[in-house]
């Protein structure tokens, strides 16, 4: 996904964001300066000023309250005195005016989405008058947010609208679908001359290769990658499911069915063909008949209450959840488009499968830890894992003292990457398996190469972020946030 976020300094209330003051005079950025090397760096006045990375050499003659990493398109937030916020480019003049708004960044295939926001109390009308019946008054004023997301590059508004506190929020969560397509808040966008045109809307699921679900009078629609017209309509969510097993036809009821109602159903029908398409991409055709299974498998698919595609092969997922085990979980059988039922899949299929609020599926925690190796008996929560992992999964676990650890495990080594002795972990950098480790409860967290196996550094922090963003605490309670490197543990500030 060709995304970077502007640094998470911008995007909580605690944090002020960096800038400078009104009445300071613009200096110019050094000539040869490569912003992609520029990093804010806290001085010993707790001031930010730009300076090269690799040689903490100045860039800039200016000073910031904050100060963000520079976007790979050539922009950053920053604050003043003021706690006034504006963005600057790679020659450090403002393209966004310092304002009380409150600015975060994100760039996308080369654009610069920015969205402004401020906080105000917005008189209402009569009819909409929070009246207290306890006595304490009544409020005449409901908490809104001014919003405005454009694109820095071209100027475009996207949205700016007053978006009441407690109802509405719009993110910058915009996705690259391919170089010329992006997707937000329910829209497929076309990139023309740094600005978006709207291809598509109302899409409720963007699904892999570019392909979306739409819906309209209360169906839904299959479209391809960034097509016109639809390649599945009328289709309509259901919870019941059908299949002919020689002359008996077999019934499930309730098949993935959901506590609270989904966006989109797990099961779609096409209105036409009757055909049935599975959650996560319905991307091929449920087999209407099946033609090869023993009878020990027809009785297990008879209790099927989960049916889920597996991506990038022609099965499906068939589970059973096990009532009687410890801690709830599925049992799994297999079946091809073309009706064949098999245990277990004699290909191997690099793929994982979240329900719709993430959590891991498949493999469940049988396959990924194995009961045999469970011999502290340990209990487990939700295993996690990200994309690129490959193997290695975070594994809560609860020992016979009731104690809450967490570890990582390689599932192809049956091992522990890094064994369950931590509080948290967090996952800074997939590839170069760069981790932020948290030994005791509301304890410190330090960085740790998971490939070389030793910790990065010698400091501790109260929190990091992966774009290496530090929060720690001193020695009278104060805050300090400031950047590292999270390969070497460079701290870009002055020793005080």
């Amino acid at each position: 996904m060709k995304t970077a976020m502007c640094s998470i300094l911008f995007l909580l209330t605690a944090m002020t964001a960096c800038t400078q003051e009104k009445k300071e005079v613009k200096l110019p950025l050094y000539a040869n300066a490569k912003m992609k090397d520029a990093v804010p760096f806290l001085t010993k006045q707790k001031r930010y000023i730009y300076v090269d990375r690799t040689d903490l050499n100045p860039i800039s003659d200016r000073y910031y309250r904050q100060a963000s990493l520079f976007t790979p398109t050539g922009f950053a937030v920053v604050v003043n005195e003021n706690y006034e916020y504006s963005v600057i480019d790679a020659n450090g003049d403002s393209v966004i005016d310092f304002s009380d708004e409150e600015i975060s960044l994100n760039s996308v295939n080369g654009l610069t989405f920015y969205k402004k926001e401020k906080e105000y109390d917005k008189k209402m009308p009569l009819w909409k008058w929070d009246w207290n019946i306890m006595g304490s008054g009544v409020k005449k004023e409901q908490t809104y947010h001014k919003t405005e997301i454009g694109i820095l590059e071209s100027g475009q508004v996207l949205l700016k609208q007053d978006l009441p506190y407690l109802e509405n929020h719009v993110y910058l969560n915009f996705v690259s679908i391919d170089d010329n397509h992006i997707y937000w808040n329910g829209t497929l966008y076309e990139i023309k001359k740094n600005s978006l045109r709207k291809v598509e809307h109302n899409i409720v699921e963007m699904l892999q290769d570019g392909r979306f679900i739409k819906t309209s009078n209360g169906g839904f629609s299959l479209y391809g990658s960034v097509s016109k017209k639809a390649i599945h309509s009328d289709m309509k969510g259901s919870e019941t499911l059908s299949i002919r097993y020689g002359e008996e036809i077999i019934t499930l009821e309730e098949v993935n069915k959901e506590r609270h109602e989904p966006e989109v159903p797990k099961l779609l029908i096409d209105g036409k063909s009757e055909d049935v398409y599975a959650f996560p991409q319905y991307d091929k055709v449920f087999p209407k008949e099946i033609k090869k299974a023993t009878n020990v498998q027809i009785d297990f698919i008879k209790k099927t209450g989960l049916v889920y595609s597996i991506n990038n092969s022609p099965y499906f997922l068939l589970g059973v959840f096990n009532y009687d085990h410890a801690v709830w979980a599925y049992d799994w059988l297999y079946i091809d488009t073309n009706g064949n039922v098999v245990d277990r899949l004699e290909h191997t299929y690099h793929f994982k499968v979240r329900d719709q609020v993430g959590n891991l599926v498949w493999p469940d925690r049988k396959m990924i830890f194995p009961d045999a190796m469970n011999r502290e008996r340990w209990k487990f929560g939700k295993i996690t894992s990200y994309s690129r992992m490959e193997d290695l999964y975070i594994i809560p676990i609860e020992d016979q003292q009731e104690v809450r650890t967490k570890g990582v495990w390689n599932s192809r080594t049956q091992s522990w990457e890094i064994k369950p002795e931590y509080q948290d972990i967090s996952v800074l950098d997939v590839d170069k398996g760069i981790y932020a480790l948290q030994k005791d409860k509301e304890g410190t967290y330090i960085l740790y190469d998971n490939k070389a196996k030793q910790q990065i550094g010698s400091k501790a922090y109260d929190a990091i972020h992966s774009d290496g963003l530090v929060r720690a605490i001193g020695t009278s309670g104060e805050l300090t946030y400031y950047y590292v490197d999270i390969y070497t543990g460079r701290a870009y500030r002055e020793d005080s």
